[in-house]
């Protein structure tokens, strides 16, 4: 049980730091964006790294499957499956010619919809735990209020405005995962400390 806790508090991590990094990056491509040669040359350099960064989550998950072992099938093929998915999504990102930044923005609105319902419906199911249900629905209210913005804001705003919106979710994003990496950690440290304490 610890060792799978353990695992999935370094994957979501590994995400985090994958998130933020690419959100940062994002946001600091948009400062580039001063005529519509340099917008095209950073918005294939973003499609690049976007694509890169899901890649190298699907070699995370991967790795998470190798460490799971035979033993935990349930486990080993969520980690295969969540990693051939990733891996899949960013060699089409990274090999299709027609994608654009009209893509991520619907991938990344996609994104934030699915995970503010699983936040909801996480805060539906801790009821008698006060503070990760409010936690749980500022999570998923920020994600749909994002859904809502990138979706909105998919045709009507120019690339460099989106880079932005993009990067700034994925920041978010990215401080979300580490939140539940941490509170997992959590829950590692206290139950070594309940196994000490019973020693």
């Amino acid at each position: 049980m610890m060792k799978d806790i353990a695992i999935r508090s370094r994957v979501l991590l590994v995400h985090a730091l994958l998130s933020v990094g690419l959100g940062l990056f994002l946001i600091y491509l948009r400062g580039m964006m001063t005529d519509p040669l340099s917008e095209v040359v950073a918005v294939a350099i973003a499609i690049a790294m976007s694509a890169a960064s899901l890649v190298l989550a699907a070699i995370t998950d991967w790795c998470a499957a190798l460490s799971e072992g035979m033993k935990h099938a349930r486990r080993l093929i969520f980690y295969l499956l969540a990693g051939l998915f990733l891996a899949l999504a960013g060699v089409i990102i990274g090999y299709y010619r027609q994608v654009t930044m009209e893509w991520l923005m619907f991938l990344g609105a996609g994104h934030a919809l699915v995970f503010g319902i699983l936040a909801f419906a996480v805060a539906f199911k801790v009821r008698h735990h006060p503070m990760e249900r409010r936690s749980m629905f500022a999570l998923g209210t920020i994600s749909v209020a994002f859904f809502g913005l990138l979706a909105a804001s998919n045709a009507s705003i120019g690339d460099r405005s989106a880079t932005a919106l993009l990067g700034t979710y994925l920041c978010f994003l990215g401080a979300k995962l580490l939140f539940f990496a941490w509170e997992l950690r959590r829950e590692v440290t206290m139950a070594k400390q309940a196994c000490r304490v019973r020693v």
